[in-house]
């Protein structure tokens, strides 16, 4: 293995591995391909439309593009989506298939939903997250 090969994989003197940042790029356009079609029906839909849901899928693609070019800025709001998302499926996914009262939709909501948790777990870059967010001080209070 060549020493370039080496320092795609090595984190280095650097705080993630080149290799982790693709992967979280990777991770990114996934998101930006996935949540167009939420994108689209921002600017065509029903007046009346409340458009909660619309308008929070359209803030987290508008991240997304952000992430890929910031991934590790990025990293709080894949944090919010492995969390939301692993609550979704602990509290309300799972219960319902396990009781076999889930709507129709269950099983699409299962995998567009249900399988993301998985993924964050992998591209997250959990040494920079304890680095971070949990072994560095706080923000002052005063």
């Amino acid at each position: 293995m060549s020493a370039t090969a080496a320092n795609f994989w090595r984190r280095g003197e650097h705080e993630v591995s080149l290799a982790r940042l693709y992967l979280m790029r990777a991770t990114a356009l996934l998101g930006i391909w996935g949540l167009f079609a939420t994108m689209q029906a921002l600017f065509v839909h029903d007046p009346l439309d409340r458009g909660v849901h619309k308008a929070l899928i359209g803030g987290l693609w508008l991240m997304a593009v952000l992430a890929f070019r910031y991934p590790l800025k990025m990293v709080p709001i894949l944090l919010f989506e492995m969390t939301w998302k692993l609550v979704w499926l602990l509290a309300f996914g799972l219960p319902q298939y396990w009781s076999g009262a889930g709507s129709p939709r269950l099983g699409e909501d299962l995998w567009s939903i249900g399988v993301f948790p998985f993924v964050c777990a992998i591209v997250i870059p959990w040494g920079y997250v304890w680095r971070h967010y949990l072994r560095a001080p706080g923000e002052r209070w005063r």
